[in-house]
């Protein structure tokens, strides 16, 4: 319940103190009579949207402050304890400023909170309705919260709400390892795998050198080729070749040699030679 609401500096108002009385309690006026202020007061330290447009002008602030009964609500005294608010004396005042330079400040019994923390408040302790305002009411988790309060059971839902938390952290992290099993089981199959590779593969001792000459013999593969040809054209193939002239050089000596057995002996010479080169040439 709300015991007094107390505005200062909010749009037309220098300093208003209200006091309700337990019952219905009810403001009558005629248009422009400041009913809206006080809604919009109330609203303002009830978590909306605060503006400059709001402060009064002339003031350095606009300040509502709003003094409710604490209401027997365990997931409010959850909220309370969660911020490090202190409620024992079973009220709870709640106070917002507007300053002129367009800061919003919030404070809960005297402590400073979050704006998100206030409006986390809110709902517990008042509600606004408007012809075309989004109520409470209309809200799932509030009506949830009115059926466990008709069947006296806020307490088994807070358990409940317990369990169903842990329950979900329990399936979560079964999933988690049924996933890293999974995990396991394709690791198995990869180095599985692997490991097959290198077994067909056969390597041996000191291989890694050889591949890299046979790598280094492909990588060339061209020059290589090239090279081979001109070789094969200048010992056997081309016109003289080194065969050619050798052979030409071993049969002048053979006919040298009939006239000067001195020279027979490097006609045999050449003809060694000539097969040492026409057999490079093949290979």
């Amino acid at each position: 319940m709300l015991h007094e609401l107390d505005i200062e500096g909010y749009a037309v108002v220098d300093r208003l103190r209200l006091r309700l009385e337990p019952g219905l309690n009810v403001v009558t006026g005629e248009t422009g009579s400041g009913k809206s202020v006080l809604v919009g007061s109330l609203a303002l330290v009830l978590g909306a949207r605060a503006s400059v447009d709001c402060v009064r002008s002339g003031s350095r602030r606009a300040r509502v402050s709003a003094c409710f009964e604490l209401p027997a609500d365990p997931s409010l005294l959850q909220r309370l304890a969660a911020s490090g608010i202190d409620a024992e004396d079973g009220e709870l005042i709640l106070e917002r400023q507007v300053l002129a330079s367009g800061k919003s400040r919030a404070y809960v019994n005297g402590s400073p909170v979050t704006l998100k923390v206030l409006r986390g408040l809110a709902p517990h302790l008042g509600d606004i309705h408007g012809q075309h305002d989004q109520q409470t009411l209309l809200l799932a988790s509030a009506q949830l919260g009115l059926l466990d309060a008709y069947a006296g059971c806020r307490s088994a839902a807070g358990a409940a709400a317990e369990s169903f938390a842990r329950w979900r952290a329990a399936e979560r992290a079964l999933a988690q390892l049924r996933g890293d099993e999974r995990d396991r089981l394709r690791r198995v199959d990869l180095l599985s795998f692997q490991v097959g590779e290198i077994r067909d593969a056969r390597p041996e001792a000191g291989e890694d050198g050889a591949l890299e000459r046979e790598r280094e013999v492909l990588a060339n593969v061209r020059r290589l080729r090239e090279s081979g040809f001109e070789a094969y054209g200048a010992l056997y193939d081309a016109s003289p070749s080194a065969s050619g002239l050798i052979s030409g050089a071993a049969a002048a000596l053979e006919a040298a040699g009939a006239l000067d057995s001195r020279l027979a002996g490097y006609a045999d010479s050449l003809e060694q030679a000539r097969s040492i080169v026409d057999d490079v040439a093949f290979e």
